[in-house]
């Protein structure tokens, strides 16, 4: 039966050949829409204290963005970070967008397609160095994969993920610059510039003259060398001295921020690190388990969690347990490949060693405060990206000299996949939509983890459920009593349940904690405020003021209490205060406009 003009059939043929004939058009609109239900889902995990609450970015304070450590919201496991790039997009995004979350979302999106874009251009070149015949169909695979992978779910819907996003801009920005120094003086002073940029963004940047040495190495005509870097002749050794050069150059320049950074820290603090205390063969271990489950994530991304998922599904594990063994000769037999790959098969070795050398920053070879995370993948996931794409090309070429159906197979099944990986994406950023839905599918991973259940009685205090937000907060300080946040959070649920008095016992018990935290006495500030024990109100304002001098809110809430004292002139002090922290709060400007001139 003939076809109908104008059918289904005619119009997947157009698309398919409109794809091909614009392959960056296909991968960046893949790559936005496979982020397209993102868009209205709200801030979760990190957001809060890391862009809205932090007065860095509502108060677009860029000296002191550039002075300060990324903790300046507030979290001991980024001590002694910096990222300056990053925080300064956030106050670029909150200058121009305020609480509206979209945009963040939308500037993640875009940002993710740009690395898209990169992929593509990068698997082009290095591919079109070994099999030029191959090379577009290769690359477009690779891109797609990479724009439609479930594991960057966590990076570009998370708003903090923003972070693995800029790094892995400026590194592959650096990489390809680097690639094609010779076609323009600029391209080298530009690689270097960006290589730096992303290091700003985050510290896994800084992995970037590795991944170069390691494409001139095994791709020398990708790097525009003349002949394979090594000591067997002399073009070899002029080759070798070139890309040393240029990975030396880049390495200098990834240094460079970590020499400017305020106060020379170097990694998070060792309380905060995730093996504390831990002696070499826990950390070889566990670590050994968690490199075998990136591989899993790569290759079956089928289940995905939080953080406290790995952590829960990998405890600190000996080196010579069987776990631990098993893991390391999944992870190795992978290596072992990837290795003899590079005579014969390089954009295979390039695609393997790729994600071993992008994990290194991750590895806790340096103490960091988390074991693993799929978020920490978005830069690893491009060498499996670019294996997959090469190999599906090979595959399809291989095979349609045999059968020359084989072909059309070939590519239904690459699309197949691609189609199922989105679908994956595109239910998980579901999952994001807020932090009641993120929290309740992690609760199912880590029903015992007391973060996992801290947080979640938020978002269902948040909802009003205070009945189910006091078993959550039960869960969790049982499982680490001194947790502090959970006390605020129970006292919250206390409090709105009725019962004030309980509410303030345990506001008490979490300052008696944590000293040094302003929260519980906001909180006790806000109950005796509505109490009308005001003089009580403003003694709890006041210490959560002098605590943490840079939070607006505490400055709008003892700013409104004063105005209830007619303490007018106090209260516009704090009103105006809160304005310098953050110039879009609205509150603060409509009760400065209601205390009246000066």
């Amino acid at each position: 039966m003939a076809e109908r003009r104008g059918g289904f059939g005619g119009t997947r043929a157009r698309l398919v050949s409109w794809a091909a004939a614009r392959p960056a058009l296909a991968v960046a609109a893949v790559a936005l829409l496979c982020q397209a239900n993102t868009l209205l889902n709200q801030p979760v995990l990190d957001d809060g204290w890391v862009i809205f609450d932090n007065p860095v970015v509502t108060g677009f304070d860029v000296g002191r963005a550039l002075r300060s450590g990324y903790e300046a919201g507030g979290s001991a496991t980024n001590a002694g970070l910096w990222r300056p790039l990053t925080t300064l997009s956030y106050a670029a995004s909150y200058a121009a967008f305020g609480r509206a979350v979209p945009g963040y979302h939308v500037g993640n999106a875009l940002l993710h397609a740009a690395v898209a874009l990169l992929v593509l251009a990068l698997a082009r070149r290095v591919v079109g160095a070994v099999a030029p015949a191959r090379a577009g169909e290769a690359a477009v695979v690779a891109a797609l994969l990479f724009a439609v992978h479930p594991v960057h779910v966590e990076a570009v819907a998370g708003l903090v993920g923003r972070a693995e996003l800029l790094a892995a801009l400026g590194a592959l920005s650096a990489l390809l610059l680097a690639l094609t120094r010779r076609s323009g003086s600029w391209r080298l002073p530009a690689a270097l510039g960006a290589a730096s940029l992303g290091v700003l963004g985050k510290e896994n940047a800084a992995v970037a003259p590795l991944l170069y040495l390691l494409v001139a190495w095994l791709a020398p005509g990708a790097a525009g060398l003349g002949a394979r870097p090594g000591p067997g002749s002399a073009e070899g050794r002029r080759a070798a001295a070139e890309a040393l050069l240029v990975s030396a150059l880049l390495g200098a320049a990834v240094a460079l921020p970590f020499l400017l950074r305020p106060g020379g820290g170097a990694g998070v603090p060792p309380s905060a690190a995730w093996f504390a205390g831990q002696p070499g063969p826990i950390v070889l271990g566990t670590m050994s388990r968690a490199l075998a489950e990136y591989w899993r994530l790569l290759a079956f991304p089928g289940e995905l969690g939080l953080d406290f998922f790995y952590a829960a599904k990998i405890p600190f594990t000996p080196a010579l347990s069987p776990r631990a063994l098993a893991a390391a000769a999944v992870w190795a037999t992978i290596l072992v490949v990837g290795l003899a790959s590079a005579r014969r098969a390089p954009v295979r070795a390039i695609g393997i060693l790729w994600v071993f050398a992008a994990l290194l920053p991750v590895s806790n070879a340096v103490p960091t405060g988390v074991l693993m995370a799929e978020r920490l993948l978005y830069l690893p996931s491009v060498g499996a990206c670019l294996w997959a794409g090469h190999g599906a090309a090979w595959a399809r070429e291989a095979l349609s000299r045999r059968h020359p159906g084989a072909a059309v197979a070939v590519r239904g099944l690459a699309a197949l996949a691609i189609a199922l990986l989105a679908a994956r994406t595109l239910a998980r950023n579901a999952d994001w939509r807020d932090g009641r839905a993120l929290w309740e599918a992690e609760l199912a991973h880590a029903p015992r983890d007391p973060v996992v259940n801290n947080n979640l009685a938020v978002a269902l205090n948040g909802a009003g459920e205070y009945g189910r937000a006091r078993e959550r907060l039960r869960v969790a300080l049982e499982a680490a009593p001194l947790y502090w946040r959970a006390w605020v959070n129970l006292g919250i649920a206390e409090e709105r349940s009725g019962d004030p008095e309980a509410a303030l016992g345990f506001y008490g018990r979490a300052s008696a904690i944590e000293p040094g935290s302003a929260v519980p006495h906001y909180w006790a500030g806000l109950l005796l405020a509505r109490r009308g024990d005001r003089a009580a109100a403003d003694r709890a304002f006041a210490e959560a003021e002098r605590l943490a001098p840079d939070d607006a809110s505490v400055r709008v809430e003892r700013g409104r209490l004063l105005l209830e004292l007619g303490r007018a002139a106090d209260a516009r002090r704090e009103l105006e205060q809160a304005l310098r922290l953050d110039p879009r709060r609205a509150e603060a400007r409509a009760l400065l406009e209601h205390a009246g001139p000066p």
